[in-house]
């Protein structure tokens, strides 16, 4: 983030607080309540996803030639490679045979690839490179190599798209906001942490627990809510992605000051809304990566959390401080957030004229799914 823009958002900020106010959009908004768990609409949104890029790792995870990471996360079985020229490719991890999987479940470095069925075997540039046994006579192994992704890396990041043939440009995809990404230098981070977890919620509640702090003085109230204001957020919108400012409550030790760009920078928490999946939130001294994939139901889903930090902040020397940081992640989301969405989604059935309401002073959430219901198609 630049220091012209912490400037604007520093007086957005004591502006917010000397009216007692915040962020307000033009009105409220109805939503569908059925967003979150009519089957047809999620299949929508799972089509959608499908033909976006997606991020699924970070560049770290795949330091050397031979290095692999195979999973599932998305609902598209995908091993990414890393190549002998540094660069990456990403394939459908499903053997030409019968199906299997040439890749194991993981991180893993290997000279290539062998099919654990009937030991069909790949190189790392995804070739079909040996066929035991002389039974195929159809098939062309120069022809026959794993199915490749559209991959690419930028900002540090991994991005698919799951869709064989399709196309990627992830700067494009970003728009104006590649640009703010590209101050944070996310690509010479380490990735400190590497987690996936499974939620018995819609994909989607992952993220609204990001994009509006109107929640945290009454849920959080034993966890953030001490050291989080429920207000005086900035939010922006950067075409189909946004930017939602959390501000600590030790603002109100430089509100009257001038400004300066450390200072700043320590009181605030910026949360980026990378459609359509991803919150990347940025810690002061760290970012949070948090992927919400749809799982088999609209009421479940995977959620692969990444904690990227500077190489002089990785090690053991510093394992304590990162594993609080953990806890406090897990605490807050994972213990508070996650089961109030487990009740929401349980009720929404019976909402009141099939609508839920986002208010003025939840303008991230109205971002977010007004542009997700266009790009997926609303509920009829």
């Amino acid at each position: 983030m630049d220091r012209p823009l912490q400037n604007q958002l520093f007086d957005e900020i004591r502006g917010y607080m000397a009216a007692g106010s915040t962020r307000l959009a033009a009105s409220d908004m109805h939503h569908p309540a059925a967003a979150y768990y009519d089957p047809a609409h999620f299949a929508r949104e799972q089509a959608l996803l499908r033909r976006q890029p997606l991020i699924v790792g970070h560049s770290a995870a795949l330091a050397q030639p031979g290095d692999c990471l195979a999973h599932d996360d998305t609902g598209v079985p995908i091993v990414l490679i890393r190549q002998d020229d540094g660069g990456l490719k990403a394939f459908l991890n499903v053997c030409r045979h019968r199906g299997a999987r040439p890749c194991p479940a993981g991180v893993s470095h290997r000279p290539m690839m062998v099919c654990p069925y009937h030991a069909w075997t790949y190189g790392l540039d995804g070739r079909l490179t040996s066929v035991p046994a002389e039974a195929f006579p159809s098939v062309d192994v120069g022809r026959h190599g794993l199915l490749e992704l559209p991959a690419e890396e930028r900002h540090g990041l991994i991005w698919v798209v799951p869709t064989p043939g399709a196309m990627i440009d992830v700067a494009r995809h970003l728009g104006s906001l590649d640009a703010e990404l590209a101050t944070y230098a996310m690509a010479d981070c380490v990735l400190e942490r590497d987690t996936v977890l499974a939620a018995s919620i819609n994909w989607k509640f992952v993220l609204d627990g990001f994009l509006e702090v109107y929640h945290i003085p009454k849920l959080h109230a034993r966890s953030i809510a001490p050291w989080i204001f429920g207000k005086y957020s900035p939010f922006d919108a950067f075409g189909r992605h946004g930017r939602l400012v959390g501000v600590r409550k030790s603002f109100r030790g430089i509100k009257d000051e001038d400004f300066d760009s450390a200072s700043f920078l320590a009181h605030v928490a910026v949360n980026y809304q990378i459609f359509p999946n991803t919150i990347a939130v940025w810690q002061g001294d760290h970012f949070e990566v948090w992927t919400s994939y749809p799982g088999a139901t609209p009421g479940s889903c995977t959620v692969r959390v990444q904690s990227l930090v500077t190489r002089a902040m990785a090690g053991d020397a510093h394992r304590l401080r990162w594993d609080r940081n953990w806890k406090v992640l897990i605490d807050t989301v994972v213990a508070e957030d996650w089961p109030m969405s487990e009740q929401v989604q349980r009720a929404l059935p019976f909402a009141a004229g099939g609508q839920v309401v986002f208010g003025r002073n939840e303008p991230g959430l109205q971002h977010f799914h007004r542009v997700l219901g266009e790009a997926a198609g609303q509920i009829g």
